[in-house]
């Protein structure tokens, strides 16, 4: 099991060591929503390989087009997460649509042979782009169940359609209006706004509040670690590669095992060191997660807060 662990990890090792290194950070993104997807089946797995792609590539082909065009999308993505929670899919897609508000808000770079450059920059970068978030989420599907094998994790839980379309509605509208802000006023790294609402919004209001705290206090414990190993092994490319492959794995177990505090605890560094580049974009990265994050947590509590009690108030026998 070890050494199918090692070799999920492998590929990003390689390409943080080498000229690379932009496609090593998107062989670390298509690895998410396919390793969330496992926890569900391997055939959802290698759906969030191909999804994960597409959607991405979509975003990028978005960009330049007006602030409603995207925030539109983004409705749609939203939605579709929120209506897959009866099938318990929305967990995965919870990892997969945050990664389309990168593509569309902030900057997401890829590896050619003339260097590194924007996804965004010409068709060769966004097909490159989907080849590698490709790979990588195959390469996680392939491997992943022979190194998940022994680790006793039960599926995400399904919900009502009722509840389904309620979470639907929350999560649709918040990451729309919160596109379409960032998109108009806000710089790129505000995407983390969006990340934070498809992570905090859940499909029962109880499970969002704690989720509220947990993220923020996971969030600065995770900053804080992510600040350190930067100071740590910031001449080490491969070291701090190895190490967010390492804690994206011990993140995937813990969102179904153990708090979540935990597991944000986990990713956060493991996300931050990642989809950053120089020693200057991680300490800027670092502390635009915890801002944004406390930023995204406090408007999604207060609009969930809102809809609760109106819910409440009117609940029919």
């Amino acid at each position: 099991m070890i050494v199918v662990a090692l070799l999920v990890v492998a590929p990003i090792v390689v390409l943080d060591l080498s000229p690379w290194k932009a496609s090593g950070s998107l062989w670390y993104l298509g690895m998410l929503p396919a390793l969330m997807g496992l926890f569900a089946s391997r055939r959802l797995a290698f759906a969030a390989a191909v999804l994960t792609p597409v959607i991405v590539a979509i975003s990028l082909l978005l960009r330049d087009l007006p602030p409603a065009v995207g925030a539109c999308y983004m409705l749609l993505l939203g939605v579709v997460t929120g209506l897959s929670a009866r099938r318990g899919w929305h967990v995965m897609l919870s990892f997969a649509a945050p990664l389309a508000a990168l593509a569309l808000i902030g900057t997401m770079h890829v590896a050619l042979p003339s260097g590194r450059v924007d996804a965004d920059s010409s068709p060769e970068a966004i097909l490159m782009t989907m080849a590698v978030l490709l790979a990588g989420g195959l390469w996680t599907a392939t491997l992943g169940p022979f190194a998940l094998a022994k680790l006793k994790v039960p599926p995400p839980t399904a919900v009502s359609k009722r509840t389904s379309l309620y979470f639907a509605a929350s999560m649709g509208g918040l990451v729309a209006l919160t596109s379409f802000v960032a998109l108009t006023w806000l710089p790129a790294n505000s995407w983390w706004i969006v990340l934070t609402m498809y992570v905090v919004v859940q499909p029962y209001y109880k499970d969002a509040v704690t989720r509220v705290t947990q993220r923020v206090v996971g969030t600065l414990v995770g900053a804080t670690a992510a600040a350190l190993v930067v100071a740590a092994f910031h001449h080490l490319p491969g070291v701090i590669a190895a190490l967010a492959a390492v804690l994206t794995i011990l993140a995937a177990w813990a969102n179904l095992r153990l708090p979540y505090w935990v597991f944000v605890t986990f990713l956060t560094p493991a996300v931050v060191l990642q989809t950053s580049g120089t020693t200057h974009d991680l300490v800027r990265a670092i502390l635009d997660r915890a801002g944004y994050t406390l930023i995204g947590s406090a408007l999604a509590i207060a609009v969930l807060a809102g809809g609760h009690l109106y819910l409440v108030r009117h609940r029919r026998a």
